[in-house]
């Protein structure tokens, strides 16, 4: 696959040879390519389903059953919403699960982010240097 800036979008070329355009694209390649699997002890007498993010697909197979999700990145926190509606899930992680408001006046987060540079910039300078305490911040992001 090929992409290229062309006008006001995206020309893609698929390896077939046949073209797209779109106005936007979005790389979501992830980490997928070398799937994390802890050694836990008792997992080989575990009898259900065991699966890495990267193996899930859809919620239906596990339509009425108890579920649990770990970890608190992107990919557990959205499964976990998707897995909530057909399961009882449980979403652990070591520390509480941080939300944001994905809008914020009328406008995306990222819009946002893009517009006042922080989606670029060295965060842990940039709070060192605003000297941000964790009640201020928490008053900036909000609470879950």
């Amino acid at each position: 696959m090929e992409v290229r800036a062309e006008g006001e979008g995206f020309g893609i070329t698929l390896q077939d040879g046949s073209r797209l355009a779109a106005r936007a694209v979005v790389a979501a390649s992830g980490t997928f390519g070398n799937p994390y699997r802890p050694a836990l002890p008792g997992l080989g007498n575990f009898t259900g389903t065991v699966l890495h993010a990267a193996e899930y697909r859809a919620p239906e197979p596990f339509a009425g059953q108890r579920v649990i999700v770990i970890g608190a990145g992107n990919s557990a926190v959205q499964i976990a919403a998707e897995l909530a509606t057909v399961a009882r899930v449980t979403l652990a992680t070591r520390a509480p699960v941080r939300f944001a408001r994905q809008h914020i006046l009328g406008r995306d987060l990222h819009f946002w982010l893009t517009l006042t540079g922080l989606d670029t910039a060295p965060l842990g300078r940039l709070l060192r240097h605003l000297r941000l305490s964790r009640s201020s911040m928490t008053a900036a992001i909000g609470r879950p």
